[in-house]
C-alpha cells in the first residue's frame, strides 16, 4: 500500500514539473492532429468557435 502512494505521488509531482516546464509548442494556437497526422491549427483565436468531431462507431 506504502509503494502504490510514493508511487502515484512521484507521478504527480513528474506531471506537475512536465506542464510547468517552458517548452514552448511549434505552433502559436490550438492544434489537432487530421486523419493524415499532420497537424491542424485554428487561426482566429479571437472569435469562438464550435468543432464537432466525428467517430467511426456504428
Amino acid at each position: 500500500m506504502r509503494k502504490s502512494i510514493i508511487f502515484i505521488m512521484l507521478l504527480m509531482v513528474g506531471a506537475i514539473i512536465s506542464g510547468c516546464s517552458g517548452g514552448k509548442s511549434e505552433s502559436k494556437g490550438l492544434s489537432l492532429p487530421d486523419d493524415n497526422g499532420e497537424e491542424v491549427s485554428f487561426e482566429n483565436m479571437e472569435e469562438p468557435a464550435l468543432v464537432f468531431f466525428f467517430t467511426g462507431v456504428g
